[in-house]
């Protein structure tokens, strides 16, 4: 029986005069990758942002394990950020630290691990991401595509329950477009649950199992993979066509 890992109720989020959210609501089984889909301007990164309370919403619930989180403290947050893991756009990662360094932040943060453990689980994470001799390189070593994986390393470090990637294949070229897509499913395959906010729909297809579309500040589309090609939904078929 699938259970629902994360649930979103009636998200309303303003920024001044615009809305950006006018009640979302969808829930998420565990271990279920979702594509999040829509236009620019939408507020899909938003609603990530939301999710783990780096953006305060305006009205509705935010619940994670059946536990209410929008209502959370900074602190309380704190742990909250350890179980659902932000993989940024960019890679986000810290230009003076080493690539070891980067990763191994979240640990000394988080867990009472000794440097040799620590060091030991950075390199089986770096193994997962296919990057295992970068060990030492630092981030101005490191093509756009290595730093994404970096951050997809950094992001999973503490076995975190769900990852939320914010277009983590834009700017990308082919090549690693695939790598990142190969790591993602490796992810997934370990029973990690994801959120993915990409324009890129065949992306979305190759890893996603349902997905859910942006309109109007509300979920406009949710479903399968199948119902998505299959939909006679003008709006929905303009993200099949690119147009």
């Amino acid at each position: 029986m699938n259970t629902n890992i994360l649930e979103v109720r009636n998200l309303k989020k303003s920024f001044e005069e615009k809305e950006v959210h006018r009640g979302v609501n969808f829930s998420m089984h565990s271990g279920e990758t979702i594509g999040l889909l829509g236009n620019s301007g939408t507020g899909k990164s938003v609603l990530l942002r939301s999710i783990i309370g780096l953006e305060q919403i305006d009205e509705g619930e935010i619940y994670f394990r059946n536990e209410r989180i929008d209502t959370f403290s900074e602190q309380e947050l704190y742990k909250v950020r350890t179980q659902i893991s932000y993989a940024f756009q960019t890679g986000a990662l810290f230009d003076s630290l080493s690539v070891f360094e980067n990763i191994a932040y979240p640990l000394f943060e988080h867990t009472q691990l000794s440097e040799s453990q620590i060091e030991d689980k950075v390199r089986e994470t770096l193994s997962i991401v296919n990057m295992k001799d970068a060990f030492d390189f630092m981030p101005s070593d490191l093509s756009g595509g290595m730093q994404k994986r970096v951050g997809l390393a950094r992001a999973i470090v503490l076995n975190p329950e769900i990852i939320l990637y914010d277009e983590p294949t834009a700017g990308l070229d082919p090549v690693n477009v695939e790598m990142v897509i190969e790591v993602m499913n490796r992810f997934k395959n370990k029973g990690i649950s994801g959120i993915l906010v990409t324009h890129d729909i065949p992306v979305a297809k190759k890893i996603c199992d349902r997905i859910l579309i942006l309109r109007d500040g509300k979920i406009s589309f949710s479903g399968s993979i199948e119902e998505f090609d299959n939909s006679n939904d003008p709006f929905v078929q303009s993200f099949l066509t690119g147009q």
